[in-house]
């Protein structure tokens, strides 16, 4: 679907980290499909454009700590 976004951190142990720190701004659900792994951020309709940019926030924030 177009309105998923879909990426991979490079291992395990930062997309693991990335979720955990996600939920704890109250990113929740980003987990990726069992079989693929990874990040998927849902952005339907029903997504406000704020939580889309607390998530987008969220992710510059990672990269900056985690790089």
């Amino acid at each position: 679907s177009l309105m998923n976004i879909i990426f991979h951190l490079p291992n395990k142990i930062l997309t693991d980290k990335f979720i955990l720190e996600a939920e704890q701004r109250h990113l929740v659900n980003l987990a990726g499909y069992r079989s693929v792994g990874g990040i998927r951020a849902s952005t339907y309709n029903a997504v406000s454009l704020e939580a889309c940019q607390a998530l987008s926030q969220f992710m510059k924030d990672f990269e900056k700590k985690n790089g």
